[in-house]
């Protein structure tokens, strides 16, 4: 780590994991010897726009910088073809790696998009693809991620006319990785602690389609529907337009809610992770689930759906695929929730940031050397 390397991170959505994972890199990157970290943003919001336009945009902030970075970092909420055409030329050098945090060409889209509706929904998955080839490296939130975007590259490109070959064979294999996303890290957490009475169960994901609000709503009326009891702690955002099933679910759970509304700070946060016992999800889609690994690093014990991003870092006792076995394992580990606790903090551990930083600093120390 002896030779200073500057790094330019550019986060064209400058919200939620996307904020986490490039404040964190800032801090935790920029806190190693010999390491300066640039961070540039723009405000999450409009992510169809901020594909089209934070390319120029940031070109733009690039041409007055007096300190040529050694490399450059954007997601995949950018072009990175525009963003490489535009780039001024002194700077065309530069190796520039995509970090996807999600992709268009397998995310599920809601079917309330208009856009979806109108048939034009192929663009973004057609930029998701040029920018990985446009890229110099491809860094993955988790491995179910990276191999599932890059099999579905010739499914995508199937209906095209012609001139597919250029997409199918381009190395997207070679040139990928996998790097995960951090967490925060409480060093001390009593996972001796028994379940509360009745079990609690967490929601701290985004109130929106592709978490599947529905799938936990179902979820709570099994329980219901065989008497087990359970009270709610509902930390999820919410944005201008919510899903129908959430009123559905709070009305009929109101007497189940001790919780309701996004924790105001991180340690209000902390402690209403302190004080659940279970997190029951199963998205349509999770290419990491920051969420998940942040109330499993708390004790929480985690049921999940199979099929998504937790299959390649979740032993098999807490994955699921019907109601009927969430419910059983609902009701056999409340009894005895102790080692599921320590189990679950063990598994979350590994992502601690101050270990997770160190194998992004490897990668790029390695693809610069190349």
């Amino acid at each position: 780590m002896a030779k200073k390397l500057n790094i330019l991170i550019l986060d064209p959505f400058h919200t939620g994991s996307h904020a986490h994972w490039s404040r964190s890199l800032e801090q935790r990157w920029g806190a190693l010897p010999n390491r300066t970290i640039t961070l540039c943003t723009l405000p999450g919001r409009h992510w169809k726009w901020r594909m089209h336009s934070a390319s120029a945009e940031f070109a733009q902030r690039c041409r007055p910088m007096t300190e040529t970075p050694d490399a450059i970092i954007c997601t995949d909420m950018m072009d990175v073809a525009s963003f490489k055409g535009l780039l001024r030329r002194d700077w065309q050098h530069l190796p520039v790696i995509q970090y996807f945090h999600e992709n268009q060409i397998t995310f599920p889209w809601s079917p309330t998009d208009p856009d979806v509706q109108k048939g034009r929904d192929r663009t973004y998955g057609m930029m998701n693809i040029l920018s990985a080839m446009a890229a110099d490296a491809i860094w993955f939130n988790s491995d179910f991620h990276r191999k599932h975007f890059i099999s579905a590259i010739a499914t995508f490109m199937g209906p095209m006319p012609d001139g597919t070959r250029a997409f199918t064979d381009h190395p997207f294999e070679a040139k990928s990785q996998t790097l995960p996303i951090g967490i925060e890290w409480k060093r001390e957490i009593d996972c001796l602690r028994p379940c509360n009475t009745p079990p609690t169960i967490v929601w701290n994901h985004r109130w929106e389609f592709d978490k599947a609000p529905a799938y936990f709503y179902r979820v709570l009326n099994h329980l219901q529907a065989h008497a087990v009891p359970f009270s709610l702690i509902l930390l999820g955002p919410k944005f201008e337009t919510e899903p129908d099933v959430l009123l559905r679910l709070t009305t009929q759970f109101r007497r189940n809610i001790i919780h309701e509304g996004f924790a105001p700070d991180r340690s209000t946060y902390a402690e209403l992770l302190h004080r659940s016992d279970f997190v029951i999800h199963s998205p349509k889609q999770e290419y990491f689930g920051i969420s998940v690994l942040e109330a499993m690093s708390f004790g929480v014990i985690p049921l999940l759906g199979k099929g998504n991003a937790y299959d390649d870092w979740c032993d098999e006792q807490f994955l699921v695929d019907d109601f009927e076995t969430i419910r059983m394992r609902f009701e056999a580990i409340a009894q005895h929730p102790e080692p599921s606790r320590q189990r679950a903090r063990e598994i979350a551990s590994q992502f601690q940031w101050d270990t997770v930083v160190r194998s992004y600093d490897n990668a790029l120390v390695k693809l610069i050397k190349a």
